[in-house]
């Protein structure tokens, strides 16, 4: 009797003992998966002062650097273009913030594993201290790349996508800039010069837009409208600091130029030119609250300006007249009869 009830016990012993292997793998692999990440920088991203990277990982070598000064990220290439300063600080957040899966061993084949020919080239600068990590090829079975720290430092394995978008190109890191601060109920005056000749000149009063030399005229009042915003509201895709001379960008024989008087008597004057060359849906544009500068705006800003006074005029809205006239004749035909 006495060995049947001890029978149960017997066999959960091995089962006992099975979970708590199995207990003791699991907490091995989640320990194991808790020391893979592996911190390459130790600076602070705050304290970092320079920036410097290249990138040869689609084929053309994307090189630049950056430097802050009083809390203000520049382009060592080009400091007077306006930079988005959160995005010049988010490249030094993500290469202070990398981390490799594990570092390799001391007699790790070195020599195959592309630092001869960088991938990438990534350094950081403090007041005190500099960081460089220079990243070779991929594993060719993992696909992950392998990395270096200093010259002769440690090797690391970094995730295939660890620095995928750390670097940026200056136009990703442009700031776009507002044409101007008018804004467009305050607009009192709008002067529309086009490459043919013409000119056509606005008024606005209490909201309505008016041609101030034929003031009776039946303006289609949202396409004016849309005119003016498109000053007021205008934002830059880029900003040539130095620009060449003004026949390069068409700016000799500008496609429009449009001027804005404020109630307060201040103005803006846009002059847009040809088509960038390598971006047609981008064109040039000067703008006189910005001398020395040439900014590329969206071609959707020119083209706010492609009417003539014809192409202005608003449709007739249907009167009781001509409503009723409509309905006895709703397709327009000649309804009278010849004497015979």
């Amino acid at each position: 009797m006495n060995t049947k009830k001890m029978l149960p016990l017997f066999v959960l012993v091995p089962v006992v003992v099975v979970l708590g292997v199995a207990l003791g793998v699991l907490n091995h692999a989640d320990t194991e998966e808790e020391d893979i990440s592996i911190a390459l920088c130790s600076l602070d991203a705050d304290s970092v002062i320079a920036i410097a990277y290249k990138d040869a990982s689609d084929g053309a070598t994307l090189e630049s650097a950056l430097t802050k000064t009083d809390d203000t990220w520049t382009l060592d290439s080009d400091p007077a273009l306006p930079l988005d300063q959160s995005k010049a600080q988010g490249v030094a957040d993500s290469m202070t913030a990398l981390t490799a899966l594990r570092e390799l061993s001391d007699d790790a084949d070195v020599a195959s594993m592309g630092f001869d020919t960088p991938t990438y080239e990534l350094s950081l600068k403090t007041a005190d201290t500099e960081w460089t990590l220079t990243v070779g090829s991929k594993n060719s079975i993992t696909n992950n790349w392998y990395a270096r720290l200093s010259a002769d430092g440690p090797v690391y394995t970094l995730d295939s996508s660890a620095l995928s978008g750390i670097c940026k190109t200056a136009k990703q890191l442009y700031a776009a800039q507002s044409i101007t601060d008018i804004d467009v109920d305050d607009v009192t005056k709008m002067v529309v010069q086009t490459a043919n000749g013409g000119t056509l000149s606005f008024a606005q009063n209490d909201s309505t837009w008016t041609l101030t030399d034929d003031a009776e005229y039946n303006l289609n009042q949202d396409i004016v409208k849309k005119m003016a915003s498109t000053i007021c509201d205008l934002k830059t895709k880029w900003s040539v600091t130095e620009p060449q001379a003004d026949a390069v960008y068409g700016l000799d024989t500008p496609n429009a130029i449009v001027t804005l008087i404020a109630s307060d008597g201040t103005s803006i004057q846009c002059s847009f030119g040809g088509n960038d060359a390598e971006d047609d849906t981008l064109c040039y544009l000067r703008s006189s609250g910005a001398a020395g500068v040439v900014y590329e705006v969206s071609t959707d800003a020119l083209n706010a300006f492609a009417y003539d006074k014809a192409a202005l005029e608003a449709e007739e809205e249907a009167t009781p007249e001509t409503a009723d006239v409509a309905a006895e004749d709703p397709v327009g035909n000649d309804n009278t009869v010849d004497d015979e």
